[in-house]
């Protein structure tokens, strides 16, 4: 079973938000459970498969800017 990251905005305008996760076995159940779940008046909902979310990190040495 995989871990899903659910994003989701009503308006074009609107920047893609975390909604919540879902787990399901694939991605097709994935998306059946993200549309009963989250309902159907998205503009878009994003399914990301938390084991492919890549984590880009500043390195502690690096100063802010």
């Amino acid at each position: 079973m995989a871990r899903y990251l659910v994003f989701g905005r009503k308006e074009y305008p609107e920047p893609l938000r975390q909604q919540g996760t879902l787990e399901a076995n694939d991605g097709a159940l994935a998306r059946e459970e993200a549309l009963r779940a989250y309902g159907r008046d998205w503009v878009e909902l994003v399914l990301v498969p938390e084991a492919e979310v890549r984590w880009v990190l500043r390195r502690q040495d690096e100063e802010e800017s």
